[in-house]
């Protein structure tokens, strides 16, 4: 390998956005949220989980957009580039998908086959020991505490430059818990001076997750898309994959 080789890594955040483009956009009822009537935390947890997990299994739910996306990576990506995939979606639907090529090897379009939860997952694993924690969207910061998945999604994001969000507004405390830590180290690392791509068909979730980025991140650029994710994959992400590979 040439000493100047260097694997650019593309990080990608999903949001709500990317399930309801699938048309999986079941949320939390609001009978279930204070101040209705009293539902403890752990039994709210384990109703979600229920709830979602057959929403998921339902016919109606789509995921042919997910593999667009992946199809074009794969075909799109120079060997010196590579994609990382995190959501703070509670469902399993872009994992799921990328399990389904049947890998043996790790490509090297992807950073890692693993899909990063943010806020953690219904996904029922046989050792769960080392995912994030289940987080509700009234969950104050001090929730979110340490878990091996999410000290290394953090420790590597502060080192990289590129960045695109995909329907997501970093809106509940839990999430700005994140842009908080980002904005902690971003006078001395990679991350103060990074770009980002904000894609959301909602014009105002994309102004203010726009901002919200950049209040954490004063000297990063951004730009915002005013686009679905399926709209954006279809017609723009083979000139954006072309474009930033030749930078």
């Amino acid at each position: 390998m040439n000493s100047d080789y260097k694997v650019n890594t593309i990080n990608w955040f999903f949001g709500r956005g990317l399930s309801i483009e699938c048309n999986l956009s079941w949320t939390v009822p609001k009978t279930w949220t204070y101040p209705y009537p009293c539902i403890s935390r752990d039994f709210k947890i384990s109703m979600i989980k229920f709830a979602l997990e057959k929403e998921m299994n339902k016919s109606s739910v789509d995921c042919q957009i997910i593999n667009d996306f992946l199809d074009t990576l794969s075909s799109n990506t120079k060997d010196n580039f590579n994609h990382r995939f995190i959501t703070t979606n509670w469902d399993y639907l872009l994992q799921s998908e990328i399990l389904n090529r049947g890998f043996k090897i790790k490509p090297s379009w992807l950073d890692d086959s693993h899909v990063f939860h943010l806020n953690g997952t219904i996904e029922n694993l046989e050792n769960n020991t080392n995912r994030s924690p289940f987080l509700l969207e009234e969950d104050l910061a001090t929730e979110r505490t340490p878990s091996c998945e999410a000290n290394k999604i953090y420790n590597n994001l502060i080192w990289n430059k590129l960045f695109i969000v995909v329907g997501m507004s970093f809106e509940c405390d839990t999430d700005r818990f994140f842009l908080n830590a980002l904005h902690k180290v971003e006078d001395d690392l990679l991350i103060g001076k990074s770009i980002w791509i904000i894609i959301n068909p909602n014009e105002d979730a994309l102004n203010k997750s726009s901002q919200r980025i950049q209040d954490a991140l004063p000297s990063a650029k951004i730009r915002k898309i005013n686009k679905s994710f399926k709209q954006w994959v279809n017609y723009d992400l083979i000139n954006f994959m072309k474009k930033i590979q030749s930078e």
